[in-house]
């Protein structure tokens, strides 16, 4: 935001004629500032699109979703009905907590995060130590998003992106040109 330095800085005959100057150009601003606000809500597209990222290439959910595929075989190993399972549907993962040990001690999401973490995250205990999915809030806003609107938010995103960046230039021009000299300050 910018403002005008305080009136006791500036000389009376540049007041009368700054003022009103000044609240142009600030009256010039408020596109820019209703632009970026309803570009926020196109973040939530973002985190949406890098969720989908990680999920459809990430190398930590392939071997996670492996695991849990070859722990499911084993665990089905030797059953003449069921065999070996080449995939398995989503609406199993909420399950694998309900699954648990012959002592009732620990459920298969347990031994299958603990499996992970000995065998396949090299940071496991540090500081280094990277979540390998994405963030579940992301993961359901990502699964709320319809595509026909998904590819609505990204054409307006480009479009108000685009109308965001020409504003800037036209009000730096006008900033640059303006005869408060110099008294215009940013804030």
């Amino acid at each position: 935001m910018y403002h005008l330095s305080p009136p006791q800085n500036r000389n009376p005959s540049e007041s009368m004629q700054g003022e009103p100057l000044a609240f142009l150009i600030s009256f010039s601003f408020l596109p820019l500032n209703l632009t970026f606000i309803s570009l926020s809500r196109f973040f939530r597209v973002c985190m949406c699109v890098c969720a989908h990222q990680i999920i459809q290439s990430g190398k930590c959910v392939l071997q996670v979703l492996g695991l849990v595929l070859a722990f499911g075989n084993f665990m089905n190993g030797g059953n003449r009905s069921r065999g070996q399972a080449d995939g398995f549907t989503l609406d199993i993962l909420p399950k694998l907590k309900d699954v648990k040990s012959s002592d009732n001690s620990q459920s298969l999401l347990s031994y299958i995060v603990a499996y992970y973490l000995r065998h396949f995250d090299e940071d496991a205990g540090r500081e280094t130590s990277v979540y390998p999915l994405p963030e579940p809030h992301d993961l359901f806003q990502a699964s709320q998003l319809k595509f026909e609107d998904f590819q609505r938010d990204l054409r307006k995103m480009r479009k108000d992106l685009n109308g965001m960046v020409l504003n800037s230039h036209f009000t730096n021009t006008i900033f640059t040109t303006s005869s408060l000299g110099g008294k215009l300050t940013m804030a």
